[in-house]
Order: structure tokens, then C-alpha cells, then sequence
């Protein structure tokens, strides 16, 4: 079965490397890996003190793993290579805890100075054993233009009968390289040694990417105070109605309050209380709609696309851009039109409205303003979608990575972009990028055109307009 463990990133905690410790009990044989080796145990202080086969077989692990290529090794823990010593898919069986300054003297002749490793131990109280001492060795990852690493002094093979802890019966010769495979660690072939000199030379290879706007702008959004007072006017002349008479002279909260249909109780409350309800309505109303800005443009502001183009002559994987926008400029996953329900608009941001004056019915109105219902205005979306996959902190736009092949583009998940401070012309915006299998950060800017100031309200019927256009299209093709 499948090594359980997140692969996403390296354990950095004593409970993450505890964690990687279950998961190789818990794995298979067929489990171990080009980034994970385990052995069940090691004597890194035999009895007989000729007996280097301990100290052979962490050198061997460590030189493998850096002489890993980049690429292949970033796909898992970020290119770090492990091996773990005390345990394995049999059983916890631990090692002697040593100090790791001494254990990194005695390795290191072998090793060199230049490869990066550590180690660390973890206690285990499972199966019986009570803080059993595991040993783990972390290598970190290869990079470009890294030299190729070999056994710097010779290691004798261990006495004859002493020891089974390493394959190598014989002596590990001054120069060996060694490289790591699915599962195992071997001596270098000629093929291996190709690969090694081709990421030597990769020394002085850059990431060049370059990133263009195809289409969009940052539209200037303000809240008019005149369309403002329409709406909540409109609003208040809805609610108000039914205490005015037909004739416009009789007031109607007597024939309201006496009078119900059936299945329903008359109204309980007062024309003064139920003014007062309206009144303290319209103004949370008045408050609320220049906060819905966000959910509108996700809407229906322009979506802006960028295209990623790969100037480099290798193919680039998981390629992730991250633009950051100036502050005053709001960023937003867009929002599709489809997945909006006209017959059920709601708003997280306004307050709901009063039930009109009149007979209860027993199954209640739940408000939403009918005057941000009307033609003249619109729907606002609920929430944002979660189909999107571009993620938004603050003012940083992440999108989601992409392989780029040799010379060809891709276009970028698009996004919306609005403002509501009094900006003009066009915005620098810097943006930088990565990849996983090439070091270093490819950079640059690009300018986002603001458009001309527009009326949140605009913004409203433009929503309005492509849920109910959206949906009228869906049902002529029913039809």
C-alpha cells in the first residue's frame, strides 16, 4: 500500500517526524522511495572497532541523495531525502542515541564538507517500547550546478562474519559516487554519470518567463450619495404603502390590524411600530449596500487574464505567479453567472427587511429589499464560488501552477480587480514567479489600465443582467 504520509512538505517537528516513523511501520517493503530510505537498525558503535559498515551505509545514503536530480527531487518534500534508522514495515527496533556532533565527525570524512545533513531522534511508546530512540538523517535538496558528490576517503569492508548491515562486502573505494533510486542506493553507471555533469553544467541557467495582460481593467467603483437616496427612497415608498388608503385619504391601519384572510391573524403591530421598523431598516440598508462592492464585482466587473510565456529552454513545471497589487485595489476570484440562482437572492452584507404592514400569513415573508429586485438594479451574489482556484490574501493574487513547455504559453486563471479610491491611468503591478524544477525567482511588472469611474449601481444591473441573460439562455435551450 501507499507510504502514508503528506508529501507536500518535509517534516520540520518532532510530531511530523513521528509521524513519518509510523508511516514507514505502517508501509511496505515496495515503499520505499528516491527521497526515503529505511533500515531497521545501525551500530554506529560495533563491538569490534574495525567495523565501519554502519558508518558505509549512512555515507552511501547521504551521497545518493544528493546526487539527486533537482527536478525529480522536488516533486516530494520539497527535495529533501531522508532515512530513518530504527525502524521499518516489521517493526520498531531503535538505535543507540548518540551525540550528532560526534556522529557528524565520524561521517563526514567520507562525505565532504559541502553536502548539507543533519539528524535528529525521535522517541517512540508503541508495541511495547517506551521511548525507543529512532534516528533520522535529513539531506537537503540538490540544486543546479550542484558538483557531483563521491566517497571522499575509502571505507573497508567490515570483518569477515562481523557484520550484515550493508551490502558492501568489499571495500567502498576513494571517488565512488553513488545515486539513489526508487528503493534503493547504488553506485553510479555511466548513465548516471551523464545526468550528474549535465546538472553541473545547469549552473548558470535563469528562469526567463515573461507575463502580458490579454484583456481587463481595474475599474474606479463609488457609491453616488444621489443613487444612494434612490434606493433607500424606493425602499421606504414599498414598505410604506399599505398604510396609505386607496384614496390617499383614509389610513388603513384600522381595516390592516381588524381584518385577515384566511390563514392569517391580523398584524400585532402599530403604525408607529412598524414606522420605527422601517426607519431603522433603511438605515442599516443605507449602510450596508457600499459593503456588497465584493460580492458585486466578482460579478460583474471585468475579468483581467494574464499569459504566461516560457523564454527558457526547458520545460517548466508547476510554475506558480503571484502578483501584488497596490494598496487601495481590491482583488477577487470572479464569479460565474451560472452558478447563480435569480430565484433566490441573497446577500450576506443587508439587513433583511421588515414583512410588510398587513395580515400575518402563516408562512412568513423572508425579506430580501424588493427594490434591489427591480430591473433597475440587481442580485447579489451570495458567496464566492469555490470552483475558482486562484487564492486572494490581502493584496496577493496566487495563482495555481502551471507547466509551461519550451517556448509556448499559457494562459493564467483571470481575476477581478477593483478600486474605490480616486485612482487614474494605470497601475504598476510587480509579479513574481517559480518553478519546481529550476532554482531562483523570475520577476517583473505589468500595467493594469484603470477605467473610468463607475456607480456601484452600474456594477448591480450589470449583475442583475448576467444572471437573469444567463439563466433566460438556459431555459430557451430546455425549451
Amino acid at each position: 500500500m501507499a507510504l502514508e504520509f503528506d508529501t507536500r512538505r518535509p517534516p520540520v517537528r518532532a510530531s511530523q517526524y513521528l509521524e513519518l516513523v509510523k508511516a514507514v511501520r505502517a508501509a511496505s517493503a515496495a515503499d520505499e522511495l528516491d527521497w526515503l530510505e529505511w533500515k531497521s537498525t545501525l551500530e554506529f558503535q560495533p563491538k569490534n572497532k574495525a567495523d565501519k559498515s554502519a558508518r558505509a551505509h549512512l555515507a552511501r545514503a547521504i551521497i545518493g541523495f544528493a546526487n539527486r536530480q533537482p527536478d525529480v527531487a522536488l516533486r516530494n518534500v520539497e527535495g529533501y531525502g531522508l532515512l530513518v534508522v530504527g525502524v521499518d514495515p516489521e517493526g520498531y527496533y531503535g538505535v543507540d542515541e548518540l551525540d550528532s556532533v560526534e556522529l557528524e565527525r565520524w561521517i563526514t570524512p567520507y562525505v565532504g564538507e559541502e553536502i548539507d545533513w543533519r539528524t535528529t531522534y525521535v522517541h517512540v511508546s508503541e508495541e511495547g517500547h517506551e521511548r525507543l530512540p529512532v534516528l533520522i538523517v535529513t539531506v537537503s535538496p540538490p540544486s543546479w550546478g550542484d558538483p557531483i558528490y563521491c566517497i571522499r576517503k575509502e571505507i573497508p569492508p567490515p570483518p569477515r562474519g562481523e557484520s550484515e548491515q550493508t551490502k558492501d562486502k568489499e571495500t567502498i573505494r576513494e571517488a565512488t559516487i553513488f545515486v539513489r533510486r526508487t528503493g534503493r542506493t547504488d553506485r553510479a553507471r555511466a548513465v548516471d554519470i551523464d545526468r550528474l555533469g549535465e546538472r553541473l553544467l545547469r549552473r548558470h541557467q535563469a528562469l526567463d518567463l515573461t507575463l502580458s495582460v490579454q484583456q481587463g481593467v481595474v475599474p474606479h467603483v463609488v457609491t453616488p450619495a444621489d443613487d444612494l437616496d434612490r434606493v433607500v427612497d424606493a425602499e421606504r415608498e414599498r414598505l410604506v404603502r399599505p398604510l396609505r388608503s386607496a384614496t390617499g385619504g383614509l389610513a388603513m391601519e384600522q381595516m390592516m390590524r381588524g381584518f385577515s384572510y384566511p390563514g392569517s391573524t391580523p398584524d400585532p403591530r402599530s403604525r408607529e411600530g412598524y414606522l420605527e421598523e422601517v426607519n431603522q431598516y433603511l438605515e442599516a440598508l443605507r449602510n450596508a449596500l457600499p459593503k456588497t462592492l465584493p460580492e458585486v464585482a466578482a460579478l460583474a466587473a471585468p475579468r483581467i487574464a494574464l499569459r504566461l510565456h516560457n523564454r527558457t529552454h526547458i520545460h517548466l513545471k508547476d510554475v506558480q505567479i503571484r502578483l501584488e497589487l497596490p494598496d487601495g485595489v481590491l482583488a477577487l476570484p470572479p464569479m460565474d453567472p451560472d452558478d447563480q440562482d435569480k430565484s433566490d437572492p441573497v446577500s450576506r452584507e443587508l439587513p433583511k427587511a421588515p414583512r410588510p404592514y398587513g395580515p400575518v400569513k402563516r408562512d412568513l415573508y423572508g425579506g430580501f429589499p424588493p427594490s434591489l429586485l427591480q430591473p433597475s438594479l440587481g442580485v447579489m451574489p451570495a458567496s464566492l464560488p469555490h470552483t475558482w482556484e486562484i487564492e486572494v490574501v490581502g493584496n496577493t493574487v496566487v495563482f495555481p501552477e502551471e507547466d509551461v513547455r519550451v517556448g509556448l504559453s499559457e494562459d493564467l486563471v483571470p481575476f477581478v480587480a477593483v478600486t474605490e479610491q480616486p485612482l487614474s491611468g494605470t497601475l504598476q503591478v510587480s509579479w513574481t514567479a517559480t518553478a519546481t524544477n529550476m532554482e531562483g525567482t523570475a520577476q517583473g511588472t505589468l500595467a493594469l489600465l484603470i477605467s473610468p469611474t463607475r456607480s456601484l449601481f452600474d456594477l448591480i444591473e450589470a449583475a442583475e443582467s448576467a444572471i437573469h441573460g444567463t439563466q433566460d439562455e438556459n431555459d430557451e435551450s430546455e425549451d
